[in-house]
Order: C-alpha cells, then structure tokens, then sequence
C-alpha cells in the first residue's frame, strides 16, 4: 500500500483484515518504522510500533467531525441533530479495542456538544444492531450517519455492518471508514515524521 507521502517512503500493508493486518513498515530518510494502520491495538503491537495506531491519533477526531459536517451538508441536514452510530471492532478477548473506540467517542463528544453519538460494536456488547434499534425507536424521523471506526473495509464493514444495521432498520446512511478519508495519508506521515524524533529508530 502506498500513500503520497511527499518524500521517499514505502509503506506496506502486513497481513489483511480489518484490525488484524495493520501494521506497517516504512523506509523514511534511511531509517525503519513501523506504523499500525488499525483502529486501536493490542499491547504486544504496541511494543513493536514506532508511532500511536491510526485510530488514536489526536489529530484523526478533528477529521472525523469535519467529515460529518461535510455530509451532513450534502444532505441537508444539521449535524446537531444528526445522529451519529460509531461502528467498532469491539472484542471478546480483551478491553483495548473498545477502550480504544470509547476514548474516540468521547474525543467527538467533545467537539460536537450537542450531538447524539452512540457507539455500538462487531464482537462486544452494546452490539451495533443493539444501538442501531434505539435510534430507530427513540426518535425514527431524526436523521442518523453510521461512522465506521475501522481503517480499512475489510469483511466487517462490507458484510458485518450492514448486515446488523439492516437486522434494526437502520433508515441512516452509512459513511466510508476513516482510513478512506482524503487527508489520512498526510495524517500518517506527520506521525512518522514526528517518530523519526522519538526513541528506538534505527537507522538502515
């Protein structure tokens, strides 16, 4: 995979999937990163990382909100009222996914003060068909945006969030995931940028 990033760099993709395949290597002015192109991480990921995962980059709630407004433009509609469902991995196994999705929730709330957002997740409750429901129930005729809060489009967001958003009749639009937003490949190399700085590069 690679991205624009306006100086030498190679960035590829290792493994597949939505959050499993997310880590990546990255040749930048002669010394080796790596950069986690997932949502949120595992500890053991983490240690290996030269730089934060995608999905906690302080920068990326500023994307998002902008990106909501920018659709709720398009369709007329005012972001205050608009609901916003934020689509997750969630996991069985431990908290960090969720963690991970609740701190970006909360990093939005914050930005939107007024605007309803409820996060709802693939493999933890609250599930996505769960939330989808009660913003079907409380108030069907407000308009409502599901956020997928995933890097890629991999089989969870073409087959599992559909799916659960269909199963409540879910009447909202459904968004691109994050890592397709346009500014993501400058977001990515200000954070390789900003880990050249940092303790354990090395140089090739």
């Amino acid at each position: 995979m690679g991205y624009p990033f306006g100086h030498p760099c190679d960035l590829r993709q290792a493994g597949a999937g939505d959050t499993a395949g997310c880590a990546g290597l990255s040749v930048l002015h002669g010394k080796w990163l790596v950069y986690q192109f997932c949502a949120a991480t595992t500890a053991a990921r983490a240690r290996r990382s030269s730089s934060s995962p995608f999905g906690l980059d302080p920068n990326l709630p500023d994307l998002a909100c902008d990106a909501l407004a920018l659709a709720c433009a398009a369709r007329g509609w005012s972001l205050s009222q608009t609901r916003i469902l934020l689509a997750a991995h969630g996991s069985a196994r431990g908290p960090k996914a969720a963690e991970a999705a609740e701190a970006f929730a909360t990093a939005m709330r914050d930005r939107l003060p007024g605007t309803t957002l409820a996060t709802g997740y693939v493999e933890e409750d609250p599930r996505i068909a769960t939330t989808a429901r009660v913003f079907e129930d409380t108030a069907p005729a407000r308009p409502s945006l599901c956020l997928p809060f995933f890097a890629q489009a991999g089989e969870h967001v073409r087959d599992d969030i559909p799916d659960a958003l269909a199963d409540a009749g879910f009447g909202g639009d459904t968004l691109p995931v994050l890592g397709a937003l346009p500014q993501v490949p400058q977001l990515i190399a200000n954070a390789l940028n900003k880990a050249l700085s940092g303790p354990g590069v090395t140089s090739t």
